[in-house]
């Protein structure tokens, strides 16, 4: 079911103008929202080591292990 419009017409075509405006806007994260890591190189094969197909970031770093931002200390 739709919403019950408005009582005026102006003030109806005000709110889906708006409505409009708001779903066409560029989506943008909010400032709390974590960014996406980079990945450390291009391809599939890991110049450093010669992995192929293994992960783009190394899970251990300063002598941690992490995954999706959780940290374990070995």
């Amino acid at each position: 079911p739709a919403p019950i419009p408005l009582e005026s017409a102006e003030d109806q075509a005000e709110f889906e103008q708006l409505v409009k405006d708001a779903q066409s806007a560029p989506t943008t994260h909010h400032p709390d929202a974590s960014t996406p890591v980079p990945e450390e190189f291009q391809g599939d094969t890991n110049p450093t080591t010669g992995e192929v197909g293994g992960p783009k970031r190394e899970p251990v770093r300063f002598g941690d292990w992490s995954f999706k931002g959780r940290v374990t200390d070995f």
